[in-house]
């Protein structure tokens, strides 16, 4: 059989899924290019380099917790057993809103000690995307439950133009929360109303609440970790040296973030399927993964260095000169970030999810543990050779029990497959 005839042969095989992530792609690459190319670079202009940064830096804490709730809650329900998957609304609506009251007095405390002035206008809507950005992030699990993938693009479509009208809002009241509240809004509303999926026993709790609840805080733990990660180097360079150096370093990372956004979501299709998957993680796929990893390493770096000079020129002409020569260190840190939250997505399926907090524990040790150092000493070149450090040994923990995982797997398939087992 050609090569040739060997590509078809896959395209048909799994055109199904195929198909399911082109439409989930579509419309995560529609939704990020509104925001990359409406909504965020308007509120770099309006509210200038100091501004910007301290938005991003005011957008870490949203990311930090409640993205880490609303993907937990997600994960949570992806992953408990079949006969509950599609009935217990109730328990991860519950939570949500409990997550939604919390969030009054952290909103409050972030206000007075946040280090960042906010009038009442913009304290009440960053509460206000605070709680939307947890249910948007649970809500596209409609999707993966029914596989209706062609609804998950309209999904993203509604959000998109959410993202459009706050653009237009924000222009017109200089409240930067209004540049994404509108668009998580409009998520929230599709996902609920287009079917019953996550409105059947909206907030009646299930006998398996209990449960339920134990699975989100074990995966929240480890989803925080993750994002504290992914979003604490706006925390950090805000302290250590300032809001411009927040906008510097986001922009040094702007693309590989950007994909990184698309790809994770991606990872709900994965599962999706993995989900349905009845047999065991081998050392021959952990094999195949790591290649693979270390591959798609140098292709994406190289996608986002390119990528990420002519979002520059096009978009952030004025710091231009100022972010080109982090651009490789920072593009490098994100694309290990994305590539070893693939492969910690095969673990929550094969393994033991407390291996999620094992990798992202140790990534937040090595990421404080390198990166404050670093940074003290070697200022913002210090911060981004740190944090590719410390994404890099995240993943060669994650192949580390990837493997472990699958060698005691095979080591007990062929105990039960031994002679003496089988009289």
């Amino acid at each position: 059989m050609s090569l040739l005839q060997k590509g078809v042969s896959v395209i048909k095989k799994y055109k199904t899924q195929l198909g399911d992530s082109v439409w989930s792609l579509m419309g995560l690459v529609l939704m990020n290019a509104v925001a990359q190319i409406a909504a965020y670079p308007l509120l770099a202009r309006v509210f200038g380099q100091e501004g910007y940064g301290n938005i991003q830096y005011l957008l870490a804490y949203v990311n930090i917790i409640t993205v880490s709730v609303g993907s937990a809650a997600n994960l949570a329900r992806m992953t408990s057993p079949a006969e509950e998957r599609m009935q217990n609304n109730g328990d991860y609506n519950l939570v949500l809103l409990a997550v939604a009251l919390l969030g009054i007095p952290f909103v409050l405390l972030i206000r007075v000690f946040g280090g960042v002035a906010m009038d009442t206008a913009t304290t009440v809507c960053y509460y206000a995307l605070f709680v939307a950005m947890a249910f948007r992030y649970y809500a596209d699990v409609s999707y993966k439950l029914t596989l209706r993938y062609r609804r998950y693009f309209m999904y993203y479509l509604f959000i998109s133009v959410g993202y459009g009208l706050g653009a237009f809002l924000v222009w017109k009241t200089q409240i930067w929360p209004l540049a994404l509240l509108p668009g998580e809004l409009m998520g929230i509303l599709f996902a609920y109303l287009a079917d019953d999926t996550l409105r059947r026993r909206a907030f009646k709790p299930s006998p398996a609440i209990g449960r339920v609840m134990r699975c989100i805080l074990i995966l929240f733990v480890s989803e925080g970790i993750s994002n504290i990660i992914f979003n604490v180097d706006r925390l950090i360079l805000k302290f250590l040296i300032g809001a411009s150096a927040v906008t510097v370093y986001y922009l040094a990372t702007l693309v590989g973030k950007t994909v990184s956004l698309v790809i994770t979501p991606l990872n709900g299709v994965l599962i999706g399927y993995l989900a349905r998957y009845e047999g065991k993680l081998t050392r021959r796929m952990m094999k195949w993964v790591t290649l693979i990893s270390l591959a798609s390493f140098a292709v994406f770096t190289g996608v986002c260095v390119l990528g990420g000079y002519i979002v520059l020129l096009w978009l952030y002409p004025n710091e231009l000169e100022i972010v080109t020569p982090y651009l490789l260190l920072g593009s490098l840190a994100q694309v290990i970030f994305f590539i070893t939250g693939i492969v910690m997505v095969l673990l929550i399926r094969f393994a033991k999810k407390s291996y999620q907090i094992y990798i992202n524990g140790l990534f937040g040790v090595c990421f404080f543990g390198i990166g404050i150092p670093a940074t003290v000493f070697g200022g913002l070149w210090g911060f981004a050779v740190a944090m590719v450090a410390a994404n890099l040994i995240r993943w060669l923990a994650a192949i580390y029990l990837g493997l472990r995982w699958a060698k005691n797997e095979e080591r007990e398939g062929r105990m039960l497959d031994a002679p003496e087992n089988l009289e």
